[in-house]
């Protein structure tokens, strides 16, 4: 006939515990994912950043030599670039804080509570 009270509650064991180790997984593989996201863009980032330093060091350095040899002063034109550089510090530290801040938290929010929809476990997804 029908199934025992036992053999059901055997079942449902089973089944809840295949589903906790299934959503185990899932969670460690989203956040290996996202893990590996991060690192990657970190990277990709640090390298840009790299490059984009020693392009505006070797700009910097051509700018304060052109301006020096039209001021006849090869210090004043250092002078001047470094004095550009601090009034830039200066500007970006009182002015675009917030606006930096706001800009990295959508973008990593985005990337961080939006990227589910790309894993799914064929499996489980009758359940």
């Amino acid at each position: 006939m029908g199934k025992g009270i036992s053999e059901n509650i055997q079942e449902f064991t089973t089944a809840t515990q295949s589903f906790i180790e299934s959503s185990i997984n899932y969670h460690k593989l989203d956040l290996y994912k996202k893990v590996m996201s991060g690192v990657i863009s970190s990277s990709h980032k640090l390298l840009l950043g790299f490059f984009l330093l020693i392009s505006i060091l070797f700009l910097s350095l051509a700018a304060s030599i052109y301006i020096g040899d039209l001021l006849d002063n090869d210090a004043l034109g250092y002078l001047i670039v470094g004095l550009f550089y601090f009034l830039l510090v200066i500007l970006v530290a009182l002015f675009m804080k917030p606006v930096i801040e706001k800009s990295l938290l959508r973008k990593t929010s985005q990337q961080f509570f939006n990227s589910n929809e790309d894993i799914k476990i064929d499996k489980y997804e009758s359940l």
